[in-house]
């Protein structure tokens, strides 16, 4: 592995553990980075089963401070979601007009304890080329808030157990609205991040108005900018699909060099890049993942987004509404 240069000119060089665990094949190649048809993404990270080149990294990342107590602690609270009983579908159907019945489902979603939420039609490419496509034809997206002030501390334990709170929580809520939407009488599966092995939820959570994809490869929402998780529920319950949400992020991004003058690494492209035949922005895989892995944890990028800061997403959201009437006129 090449040594990588980091945001103050100092050299980092991933450890010489992870150099060992490290395959020969590129992770910016199995994501698909230059290539121009458009396929399906395959697995490259996030998957325990022994079916990704990058497995061997991923099991060592599970051992860097694996007998801190917050970390276990942290870890036994996203367990604990397994003791969540799972409804069965309930035999007759609620039946209403899908409008309605993606208010109820939005609400139920809220009350269900999630921070945002909107629904998209599913789409086939949204699914990992080794997996058979999820239950359909709807995907419920949901979105959580995580604590700035934790978060802020990154690359630190205590932005690392945030993460995983907030996966704890997305995956809770992810459950419980299945379980909900089965006692209408309809089939639906939860899907709960990272480890949803079957699908990626971004361009999901896009198509569904969540907010728009952002420099660093993660998405930036109009209200909590880059400091949120997600999971989400795909369903056979008929529903109206939300349009994406254009509120000016992915222009403010092409100007914006905040994100990628904090990543250690140097990991964040300054120019979209072609991913599987979509020009995009895109994070490098093989600079980032060793630099996340030696410190158990990053998440940089996210907080220093202006956008994550609290009380500044209005003022940029009316900075980018301004903006927008000006080259419309």
């Amino acid at each position: 592995m090449a040594y990588i240069r980091g945001k103050d000119g100092e050299v980092y060089q991933p450890s010489e553990m992870v150099k060992a665990v490290w395959p020969d094949i590129s992770g910016n190649t199995v994501n698909g980075l230059d290539v121009e048809e458009k396929s399906n993404p395959v697995p490259v990270f996030w998957r325990t089963d022994g079916s990704i080149a990058h497995g061997e990294v991923l099991q060592y990342f599970y051992t860097v401070d694996q007998y801190d107590p917050r970390i276990i602690d942290a870890r036994k609270y996203r367990e604990a979601n397994k003791l969540i009983p799972i409804s069965e579908v309930a035999a007759e159907k609620i039946k209403d007009t899908p409008a309605n019945l993606s208010a109820a489902v939005k609400e139920a979603a809220l009350d269900c304890d999630a921070d945002d939420v909107g629904i998209a039609a599913w789409r086939p490419e949204w699914t990992y080329s080794d997996r058979d496509q999820p239950l359909g034809p709807w995907t419920i997206v949901l979105a959580f808030d995580q604590d700035f002030e934790e978060m802020d501390k990154a690359p630190d334990l205590d932005s690392y157990v945030e993460v995983v709170r907030q996966y704890a929580r997305a995956g809770a809520t992810a459950l419980r609205l299945s379980n909900w939407i089965k006692e209408q009488g309809y089939n639906a599966e939860a899907k709960t991040g990272p480890m949803s092995e079957d699908v990626i939820m971004i361009p999901a959570a896009i198509e569904a108005g969540i907010g728009e994809l952002g420099k660093h490869g993660s998405m930036i929402h109009p209200k909590m900018g880059s400091n949120f998780r997600l999971s989400m529920v795909t369903t056979d319950m008929p529903l109206t699909p939300d349009a994406p949400n254009i509120f000016g992020g992915d222009d403010f991004c092409a100007s914006c060099q905040v994100c990628k003058n904090a990543c250690p690494p140097d990991a964040i492209h300054n120019e979209k890049q072609m991913v599987r035949g979509n020009l995009k922005w895109f994070v490098d895989f093989d600079k980032c993942i060793p630099y996340f892995i030696d410190n158990q944890t990053c998440g940089i990028c996210l907080a220093v987004c202006p956008w994550s800061r609290p009380g500044v997403a209005d003022n940029l959201l009316a900075k980018m509404a301004r903006r927008r009437e000006k080259q419309i006129a």
